[in-house]
Formats: structure tokens, C-alpha cells, sequence
């Protein structure tokens, strides 16, 4: 019998979706052994509708030598409107182009089937991946672990990776074994972390006459928004619906049709651009679901032999698109330091505890950036529902606000420092006029010097951001007084 240290290091991992695919894209690039299960009988699926890909993540998937594909069947975004309730413009912005003339990446928006199809279209070795078969238990062994599915047949690698999602059975597993081991290392709060306050009734339909090309527009309700991007051919439409009473884990919520005819059918005469209605969309769709929201960020990523990636260890709202982006990154950090510590052994393999100090740096290198990505996420779909009564008395005078340099700002602060493929070589594109922290042509350039002097415009916008927190109490007790006043006085 073949000992395991007498076998190539593996990656067995569970989840054959964008995060899975991407995983044996970098995991092939960097010469490691893997397989993907996936338990549907087919990679394709007709869920969700958009995937949007911002400049940082978009450096990845070149440094994979796809972007040139992705850029075949997505026209670059341009401008970001946002409107009243009543269709009226009160802000436009080509935050888009300006984040491309900054980091030399278009902010590309493409159907989400077409990203996976094109995904797996051009992997190397399609027999890598294996669909029909789910997980149902994995054992962890001294020098590697077991992997139990469904049909009864295992298989063995060195290390499991959960890409399986938002209910990720990997990560259901993986908590059994840290309670069953450590006693009490996942709690009831960790697990009703993952929480569900939103669903959303998603889609594509044709392109509208009248819409702008490469065009987002967020109109905001209380209680609810609407956003639409277009493409060349294509409308994606979300409605980000505030749900009653929040769900906890494991009750996430699922929805029948008939839920999803009724949802429609409420926002049916509302505009989502100057001349269309949301039920113009609806009526002449392609696909449309309602989904919930689940939010939540983890603690507990990795334990022993297994580590989780993507939507089952950080899960966000699709508002700023940023959620798709955060999983190219993760993969990207793991693999680094799955190749790091696989290269450190050219005789032999990282052990157990080597093992666990792969996935801890990678843990490390991740989580502050995810929870800041995620408040962002977190905040932003409340801002546009109009969520609570400081967001409403906010929304309307937001726009008035808005500079739209301190925007691109925020932004590309947070393009410019997130992490690509180690071990892959940096695209020889364009870089733009800020491009990325770890671009050697620019280390030497301190961080000031990346940006432009703020504007007058700028400062005034941020002296009323960090003024607006303080205002909280004075505009409590004007509200409770105004709660007060005969409601022939309102």
C-alpha cells in the first residue's frame, strides 16, 4: 500500500462554483494535485444574475489569463446614478472610469453563468473536476484526511478546501469535528452569526429601449432598493428587500414562485430608470428568483486539515458587487501559502502542524480586510432601504454631499492594497495613475503621493461624515419631541 508521503501533495476540494473553479485554475498554475466534486450533475446553473469584477480582482484573473476572456463578453461599466423614489436623478457620477484610469482595470459586469462557463471552459484538465457527487463526512487522519461521499466511495488528500457555499455542508462537518475534538470551539452564537435581514428578487432581462449602456443606477426606498446594470444586451436587476422578522441559522429562508410573482407585483409600477418601470423588467425577463441575504463573517475558518473559502466563511450583500471580489482574493491568498508551504518540502510534505500554519496565515492576512469589506457591504444595502431613522433622515440629503474624488478615493483605497498571485507573474498592462501598493515600479511613492490633494469640495464632505455621528442625540430628541406634537401639527 502507497504511503500518503509517498503520493504528490493533494487539494481535495468540495464546491464546483466560481470559488472552486477559480481554485483549480491557481491550484493547476501552481503545479499542486487536485480534484473538485461538485454534487450537482452539471457545473452550469441558471442561479443568481451578475458577477462584478472591480480592478483588484480583475488583476487576478489575468494573472490567470483569463481576463482578455472576460472582457469578450462584458462592455466596461461608466457611470453610477442614484435616484428618488419618484425615477428623479439626484446624483451621477463616472465613478467607473475613474476607477479604471486609476488602477488600468475596466469595472466589468457580466452574467454570472457566463463567468462559470467560460471558467470551466478553459481549464486545463476538465477531468479534475467531478460532478454528482457531495460530501458527507470527511475523517481527519495524522497525515491526511479522508474524504466520505455520498455514494459511499472516499478519497484521500492532503488538506480539504469547503468552496460549497453559503450552506456549505463542508463547513457543517468541520464544526462537528472542532466540538467533537476541542469541546466548545464553534458556540450557538458563532453559528446564528449567520444571519438573513434581506432577501432579493434578482434577474436579467433584455436590454430596455431608453437604458444607458454600462450604466448602475440605485434607486432607494424605505424599506427596499432597486438597482439595475446594463449591458450591451442585458438588464441585471436586484430589488434589496428588508425582511420583517431577521432569520438566524440554520432557518435562512427559502422562497416558493408564488412568493416571487407576489414580491414582483409590489414594485411592479416603481421606476428604476427615467423611462422604465421595474415591471417592464419583470414582465419581459430572462430568469428572475428571490434569494435571501445571508450576512455574516466567521471566526473560525480552518480546524486541522480543512479550511473554508468564499460565500461559507464570508458572506455579504451583492450592493457594491464587492462579495465576488473578496472570494477571488481569498483564493488567491490560500494558494500563495498553500504553494509557499508545499515548496518549503521538495522532499516531503508539510505536516500536521505545518499544515495548520498555512491556513492561520492565511486566516491572518484575510480577516481584518473581509471584515471591513463586509461592514461596508453591511452598511451600504441599509443606506439605500433607508434602514432606521437616522439612514432616512440621512438618504435624502446624501447626494447633496457626495464629492465625488473623496468616493474614488475610498475606493481606490481599497483597490490598491489587496493581494494577487504570488507566484504568478504581475500583468504587464497599464497600471494606471495610482495602481497597486505591491507594484515594485511604485513601492517607493509613500501612500500620500498616490492621491491628489483633497479638494475644498472633499474636506467639506468629510467634515460632515465625521460631524453626522455626533449629530445622533440632538436629531433622537428632535424626533422624539416631533413623535410628541399632535399629528394635526405634523
Amino acid at each position: 500500500m502507497e504511503r500518503s508521503e509517498d503520493k504528490p501533495f493533494k487539494v481535495i476540494v468540495v464546491g464546483g462554483g466560481i470559488a472552486g473553479l477559480l481554485m483549480s485554475h491557481a491550484l493547476g498554475q501552481a503545479g499542486i494535485d487536485h480534484v473538485i466534486y461538485e454534487k450537482r450533475e452539471s457545473i452550469l446553473n441558471p442561479e443568481g444574475a451578475s458577477f462584478g469584477i472591480w480592478p483588484h480582482a480583475a488583476r487576478i484573473v489575468d494573472q490567470l489569463g483569463l481576463w482578455p476572456k472576460v472582457q469578450e463578453m462584458s462592455i466596461p461599466m461608466k457611470m453610477l446614478e442614484n435616484r428618488a423614489p419618484d425615477g428623479s436623478l439626484l446624483h451621477r457620477t463616472n465613478l467607473f472610469e475613474k476607477m479604471t484610469s486609476r488602477h488600468g482595470y475596466d469595472f466589468l459586469v457580466l452574467e454570472r453563468q457566463q463567468f462559470m462557463k467560460m471558467l470551466y471552459e478553459n481549464l486545463p484538465d476538465k477531468n479534475r473536476v467531478v460532478v454528482g457527487k457531495s460530501i458527507s463526512d470527511y475523517i481527519n487522519r495524522p497525515d491526511s484526511v479522508r474524504v466520505v461521499l455520498d455514494d459511499g466511495s472516499y478519497d484521500d488528500g492532503d488538506i480539504l478546501v469547503g468552496c460549497d457555499g453559503v450552506n456549505s455542508k463542508v463547513r457543517e462537518i468541520m464544526w462537528g469535528h472542532a466540538n467533537t475534538t476541542t469541546g466548545r470551539a464553534v458556540t450557538a452564537i458563532e453559528k446564528r452569526s449567520l444571519r438573513t435581514e434581506y432577501c432579493c428578487l434578482l434577474g436579467v432581462a433584455p436590454l430596455m429601449p431608453g437604458m444607458e449602456l454600462g450604466n448602475m443606477t440605485v434607486t432607494s426606498h424605505r424599506g427596499f432598493s432597486l438597482m439595475i446594470m446594463t449591458q450591451s444586451s442585458q438588464t441585471f436587476f436586484f430589488v434589496n428587500i428588508k425582511l420583517t422578522k431577521p432569520l438566524a441559522w440554520p432557518n435562512q429562508g427559502r422562497y416558493t414562485v408564488e412568493q416571487t410573482e407576489k414580491e414582483a407585483a409590489r414594485f411592479a409600477t416603481l421606476p428604476v430608470a427615467e423611462c422604465i418601470l421595474f415591471g417592464e423588467l419583470w414582465k419581459r425577463r430572462l430568469r428572475g428568483h428571490l434569494y435571501p441575504l445571508e450576512e455574516c463573517v466567521f471566526n473560525l475558518w480552518h480546524f486541522e486539515r480543512t479550511v473554508l473559502v468564499g460565500d461559507c466563511v464570508h458572506k455579504m450583500t451583492p450592493v457594491l458587487a464587492l462579495g465576488g471580489s473578496c472570494t477571488l482574493e481569498s483564493v488567491a491568498v490560500l494558494v500563495n501559502e498553500i504553494k509557499n508551504g508545499v515548496s518549503t518540502h521538495p522532499r516531503s510534505k508539510p505536516n500536521a502542524s505545518e499544515i495548520d500554519n498555512i491556513f492561520h496565515r492565511y486566516q491572518t492576512a484575510r480577516e481584518a480586510r473581509v471584515r471591513m469589506i463586509y461592514q461596508l457591504t453591511y452598511e451600504n444595502i441599509r443606506s439605500q432601504a433607508r434602514d432606521g431613522i437616522m439612514r432616512t433622515l440621512y438618504a435624502p440629503f446624501a447626494a447633496l454631499w457626495i464629492d465625488d474624488a473623496a468616493v474614488a478615493d475610498r475606493f481606490s483605497a481599497l483597490v490598491r492594497v489587496a493581494p494577487k498571485f504570488d507566484f504568478l507573474p504581475k500583468s504587464q498592462r497599464p497600471s494606471g495613475s495610482i495602481g497597486f501598493d505591491d507594484d515594485t515600479a511604485r513601492a517607493e511613492l509613500p501612500p500620500g503621493n498616490m492621491l491628489k490633494k483633497p479638494s475644498r469640495d472633499q474636506h467639506w464632505s468629510e467634515n460632515l461624515n465625521s460631524l453626522f455621528p455626533h449629530c445622533h442625540y440632538l436629531m433622537s430628541l428632535l424626533l422624539v419631541l416631533w413623535g410628541l406634537c399632535p399629528k394635526e401639527w405634523r
